[in-house]
């Protein structure tokens, strides 16, 4: 079906993925609608299975700066107080042996996404119970991989800054 062969060395998909550029005010509005799906709480219902028929109450969630002082095993029990043991358990990642063939085929593990948790551009936290982002370099792949509504906690210093970023004025919201 292919008459003199085909190309010896194609381009690959996997290399075109994600390398196109879009428009700045295009990138800043996704970048603005996912970030309001992370307080939406009919969004985080429709992204995870497991909180069907369950009530998420307080979205979004806003920590003090202080949460980036503490040691790991105190972060945790934080979180868990202000998240709930429900939605606890999927802010945690896990990561599984894969059944079935994929095992075989370079697929071993499967693991959720978990929390996210996003930082002002000075703070630092060290943990791998969930992943942990700066304001500065918050993407939309960041909050919104797969689909939008990811949970999501954060900072007060990081509120500030994407305040900034964004230009968001409190005077304009009130009006």
């Amino acid at each position: 079906n292919t008459r003199g062969g085909r190309r010896a060395h194609p381009p690959k998909v996997l290399s075109m993925i994600n390398t196109l550029k879009i428009n700045k005010k295009e990138l800043q509005l996704a970048l603005m609608s996912a970030i309001s799906a992370t307080a939406n709480a009919a969004m985080v219902f429709s992204r995870y299975a497991r909180l069907t028929d369950k009530k998420i109450l307080n979205t979004p969630y806003i920590v003090e700066d202080k949460i980036t002082t503490l040691k790991t095993k105190d972060l945790l029990n934080s979180v868990e107080a202000i998240l709930g043991k429900e939605l606890f358990s999927l802010a945690i990642k896990t990561k599984k042996v894969r059944s079935g063939k994929g095992k075989l085929r370079g697929r071993k593990y499967k693991s959720n996404q978990g929390l996210l948790l996003v930082i002002g551009e000075k703070d630092k936290i060290k943990t791998t119970a969930f992943d942990i982002i700066t304001s500065k370099s918050l993407g939309v792949n960041d909050l919104a991989q797969g689909s939008p509504g990811r949970i999501t906690i954060y900072t007060e210093s990081a509120i500030k800054e994407l305040g900034e970023k964004f230009k968001w004025n409190q005077k304009q919201e009130l009006d």
